[in-house]
């Protein structure tokens, strides 16, 4: 079982392992809501962040449920870290279904991976922090949807190796 303590060394981790992912042209989080809804949401795009995954603070995560249904790899590789942190610091306190979108969103059989490889998109230490986050995911069912996190923690495991 991971302590507040590891948990803070799963948080760097993801930080140091995600540290120069941009999004580049990638989908943004208005974009991605754009794409769900429509709406006003393409002009806002204009002002999402697109460098520093680590400035998107938590109130701007709870408003984008959508996120990795909508983005592209770009999208997706530069929102992972910040949405897997905020559910590392939350899951205790927020009710928010991002928590548990997170865990769905790291699947290998999600629609974005379709034609490509996770270990082709994501950096050895980038895919080892998805692992690390699921593991954690599948040891709180009181907190996570464990069994989702669990499913996807084999299936990432054995693509890995399947892989090599």
């Amino acid at each position: 079982m991971i302590t507040p303590m590891e948990e803070s060394i799963l948080i760097k981790e993801i930080e140091s392992a995600f540290s120069d992912v941009h999004l580049e042209e990638g989908i943004s989080l208005n974009m991605a809501e754009y794409y769900d809804t429509g709406g006003n949401c393409k002009k806002k795009s204009k002002n999402d962040e697109r460098y520093h995954w680590k400035k998107i603070e938590d109130k701007t995560l709870e408003q984008f449920t959508v996120t990795f249904s909508f983005t592209d790899l770009k999208g997706f590789r530069f929102y992972l870290p910040v949405y897997m942190i905020y559910a590392l610091r939350n899951y205790k306190t927020s009710d928010s279904m991002i928590i548990d979108h997170i865990i769905y969103a790291i699947d290998v059989t999600h629609f974005l991976f379709n034609k490509i490889s996770m270990k082709n998109y994501f950096e050895e230490k980038q895919l080892a922090c998805m692992i690390s986050f699921l593991e954690f995911c599948s040891t709180r069912d009181d907190f996570f949807d464990a069994e989702i996190a669990k499913i996807n923690l084999r299936t990432l495991k054995y693509h890995m190796n399947e892989e090599m």
